[in-house]
C-alpha cells in the first residue's frame, strides 16, 4: 500500500527519516528537511496521512488521516519508537452516526453517541427525543474533554471538506491569495446549489484538475452517507471520516530520536526533551547541536547533564507533575532540593516537600498532618518515584508510596514531568502491597500500553520489590 505523508513538529527530521526509511512517501515537505534527507520537496502533492507534534501538548504525536494511511504509519512509529503510548480515540473525525436528542441543558443540546453523550452544535431546534443525523467535530482526547458532534454532515477528501449549507472556508495554512481566488471561483457553483466546502491545506499548491475532479465526487459520497443515514440504526457508525493516533512519546523515546536525528545532522542528547520545554530552549538547543558535530558524545552529555543539574540548584523550588492519559493532570506540588548528583551517567534528586494541609495519604490510609515532609527520589530513567513521608520531627516515617510511571524527565527549567501508568506499591508497618492497578488495567484493554511498557513495568516491580519490600 502506498502512503503519502506530511511531516511537521519539533520530532520532523527524525520522523521523515523512519517513515522515509520504511517505505513511506513524504510529500509537502519543507526546504530544510529535504535538504537533510536528499529527497525531493514534492510540493503539490497531498498527503494521507499528516504526522505533527500535538499544539495541546509537545511531548505527543498525533497522527491524522485517512484510516488505513494513520494504521500504516502508526504501525511504523510504533515498531521503531520504543517506549510510546499508544492513544486511539474510540470515533474518528468527521465519524458520521443518527442519533437522538436527550436534554436541553444550560443552553447546551446533548445528544447520545457511540461513546456515551455528545454535545450538539449547529441544531436550532433543540428538542428531546428528535431523531438527528451528525458528524463528529471533535474528539475527546483528555478527561476533561467530550465529543462534540454537528447536525451539518460532511464528507473529508484530500484536497476538501464537503457538506450542505453555503459557505467556503480555508484551511489556515493556505496564504496565498491567487490560490484562495481560484478556490473561491470553484466553489462559486457549488455554493449555488446548496453545498459548503472548507478548502484543506492539500489545496495550496494542488492541480486546479485534480481539485476540481474532487468536489463532484465528494458531493456524490455525501449523498450516499445521506442516504445510509436516512436507513441506519441509532449510534451505527456509517461514515468514518479521517482516524486519529496520538502517541506519548517517553524519555527513552526522545532519546531515541536524538539518535536517529544524529544520522541525519549534528544532534545533542537531550536535543527533542529540550525543545519540547514551553518557551523552548531553542537557542540551547541550536548551540549543543553545534557542539555535537565536534565533542564526544559522552563527554558531551556529561556536560549537559551537569548543566541542567547546576540550572536545577539555582532555582528556589521545583514543580513536579504527574501526567494521566485518563484522569486529570496533577500538580503534585513545589519542594526544594535535598540532595543532586550524577551517578553513572544518571540525575539523582531527593526533593523536599513540606505538608501544608490536613486529610489522609492515598493508599497508605494515614493521617496526613500539616508540617509532614515528604521525600521524592528521582532517578533519571527509572520505571518509577519513590515518596517516603515522615512526621514534623522526622523521628517517624509513616510510610512509603511508590508510583510506577514512564520516566521522569528533568528539566532545567525546573520541572519534572512523568506519565502515571497506574501500579502504585505501599509500604507501611504492614509490609508492601500491590495497589491500584485498575488504570493499568484500562490501559492495556484500551491498547494503550506497547509490549515493551509492559515489560518495562513489570521489571520494575520486580526491581521495587527487591530493594525496598526485604
Amino acid at each position: 500500500m502506498k502512503v503519502r505523508a506530511r511531516v511537521r513538529g519539533i520530532y520532523a527530521t527524525a520522523i521523515s527519516k523512519i517513515l522515509y526509511d520504511n517505505g513511506v512517501e513524504l510529500v509537502d515537505v519543507s526546504e530544510q528537511i529535504a535538504r537533510r534527507l536528499g529527497i525531493d520537496q514534492r510540493r503539490g502533492e497531498p498527503a494521507d496521512v499528516t504526522v505533527k507534534t500535538d499544539e495541546s501538548d509537545p511531548s505527543k504525536l498525533l497522527v491524522l488521516g485517512f484510516p488505513e494511511s494513520v494504521s500504516a504509519v502508526g504501525n511504523i512509529l510504533v515498531r521503531n519508537i520504543p517506549d510510546a503510548l499508544v492513544l486511539k480515540p474510540k470515533v474518528g473525525l468527521y465519524a458520521a452516526f443518527k442519533t437522538k436528542i436527550i436534554r436541553k441543558t444550560n443552553r447546551e443540546c446533548i445528544v447520545e453517541s457511540p461513546i456515551g453523550e455528545a454535545l450538539l452544535v449547529d441544531e436550532s431546534d433543540c428538542n428531546p427525543g428528535k431523531v438527528v443525523c451528525v458528524t463528529v467535530v471533535k474528539t475527546p482526547i483528555r478527561p476533561s474533554e467530550r465529543l462534540v458532534v454537528s447536525s451539518r454532515v460532511r464528507v473529508v477528501g484530500k484536497y476538501a471538506i464537503v457538506g450542505r449549507g453555503s459557505r467556503v472556508s480555508f484551511s489556515g495554512f493556505i496564504r496565498n491569495k491567487p490560490r484562495i481566488t481560484e478556490l473561491l471561483n470553484i466553489s462559486t457553483q457549488y455554493i449555488r446549489k446548496g453545498y459548503s466546502i472548507r478548502w484543506r491545506s492539500n489545496a495550496d499548491e494542488a492541480s486546479l484538475e485534480n481539485i476540481m475532479n474532487e468536489i463532484p465526487q465528494l458531493i456524490e459520497l455525501l449523498h450516499k452517507i445521506e442516504e445510509k443515514l436516512s436507513n441506519a440504526q441509532p449510534l451505527e457508525i456509517i461514515y468514518t471520516g479521517e482516524h486519529m493516533l496520538f502517541l506519548e512519546l517517553t524519555y527513552s523515546s526522545k532519546q531515541y530520536l536524538d539518535n536517529i536525528r544524529s544520522r541525519v545532522l549534528p544532534t545533542a542528547p537531550f536535543h527533542h526533551a529540550l525543545r519540547a520545554i514551553e518557551n523552548s530552549y531553542e537557542g540551547v538547543v541550536d548551540l549543543i547541536d553545534t557542539f555535537a558535530e565536534y565533542i564526544d558524545k559522552s563527554d558531551l552529555e556529561k556536560w549537559i547533564r551537569e548543566w541542567i543539574m547546576k540550572r536545577l540548584e539555582y532555582k528556589k523550588d521545583l514543580r513536579i507533575y504527574h501526567k494521566s492519559l485518563h484522569k486529570k493532570d496533577i500538580l503534585l506540588g513545589e519542594g526544594i532540593i535535598e540532595n543532586i548528583a550524577a551517578d553513572k551517567s544518571k540525575l539523582r534528586l531527593i526533593i523536599k516537600r513540606l505538608i501544608r494541609g490536613k486529610g489522609t495519604y492515598d493508599g497508605l490510609n494515614i493521617p496526613k498532618e500539616p508540617g509532614d515532609i515528604a521525600f521524592t527520589h528521582i532517578t533519571e530513567g527509572k520505571w518509577y518515584v519513590v515518596h517516603s513521608y515522615y512526621s514534623s520531627d522526622m523521628l517517624n516515617q509513616k510510610g512509603l508510596y511508590i508510583n510506577i510511571n514512564t520516566p521522569p524527565e528533568v528539566l532545567p527549567n525546573g520541572s519534572i514531568t512523568y506519565l502515571d501508568l497506574g501500579v502504585d506499591i505501599i509500604k507501611d508497618s504492614k509490609g508492601c502491597r500491590l495497589i491500584d492497578t485498575e488504570e493499568f488495567r484500562k490501559l492495556l484493554i484500551d491498547g494503550i500500553t506497547t509490549e515493551d511498557v509492559i515489560a518495562k513495568v513489570a521489571k520494575a516491580v520486580d526491581e521495587i520489590i527487591n530493594d525496598y519490600c526485604h
